[in-house]
C-alpha cells in the first residue's frame, strides 16, 4: 500500500480530474477490447459535466472518492450507491473504479474499494455487486483477489459492438473492511 496516496469523498471541483482519470483509464484499460474510435472520441469536457452532475445532486443516493497521490493530483476514483438493475439479492453497486496505469497494484485500488463498501454498509447495504467487462483480466483478477465471486453475465453495446461483461458479488461488504 502507498502511504502516499490519501482516499477522500469528491468534491464537485473534481469532476475534471475524475473525467480525465476515467478517459485516461478506459484508453489504456479497454484498448483492444472496446473500439478504438469510441475510445479516440472520448470528451473530457463532457464526463467532466457527467461527474459534476452526480457530485451536486443531492436528490442521488450515490458515494463518490478519489484517490490523490502527495501533490494532490487526482489518481483514481471510485463510485457506488444503489444497485441500477433491480438485482434480487445485490442491493449495492460499486459502479466505477479506475486508477492511472502508474498507480495500479500498489494497495489503492482495495482502498477505493473499502471506501465505497464503508459507505454503501454505513448506508444499510450489506452487499455489492459490480460489472466488468469479459476481457478485462487485469480488473477479474483484482476483484477475485479481494473475493468478489462471479455472479452473472450479460451483453452490453458500446460504440456499436456487443461485448460481454461479468458481474462480480461481495455478499457481507465487512469482509472487505
Amino acid at each position: 500500500m502507498s502511504p502516499t496516496i490519501n482516499i477522500r469523498r469528491a468534491e464537485p471541483a473534481d469532476a475534471q480530474a475524475i473525467a480525465t482519470v476515467q478517459t485516461a483509464s478506459w484508453r489504456t484499460t479497454y484498448a483492444g477490447l472496446i473500439p478504438a474510435e469510441f475510445l479516440a472520441s472520448m470528451d473530457i469536457g463532457r464526463r467532466a459535466a457527467v461527474w459534476h452532475t452526480g457530485l451536486t445532486d443531492s436528490t442521488r443516493r450515490h458515494c463518490y472518492f478519489v484517490a490523490e497521490d502527495a501533490d494532490g493530483q487526482v489518481v483514481g476514483f471510485a463510485s457506488g450507491g444503489p444497485e441500477r438493475e433491480g438485482h434480487p439479492i445485490y442491493k449495492g453497486e460499486l459502479s466505477a473504479i479506475y486508477l492511472l496505469d502508474s498507480y495500479q497494484k500498489q494497495g489503492i485500488g482495495r482502498r477505493l474499494v473499502q471506501a465505497v463498501a464503508g459507505w454503501l454498509h454505513e448506508n444499510h447495504y450489506h452487499n455489492m455487486l459490480i460489472w466488468v467487462l469479459a476481457g478485462n483480466t487485469q480488473g477479474i483478477q483484482f476483484y477475485e483477489a479481494i473475493g468478489g465471486q462471479r455472479i452473472d453475465s450479460k451483453t452490453i453495446n458500446i460504440g456499436g459492438e456487443n461485448l460481454e461483461e461479468y458481474s462480480y458479488g461481495w455478499l457481507d461488504l465487512t469482509l472487505l473492511f
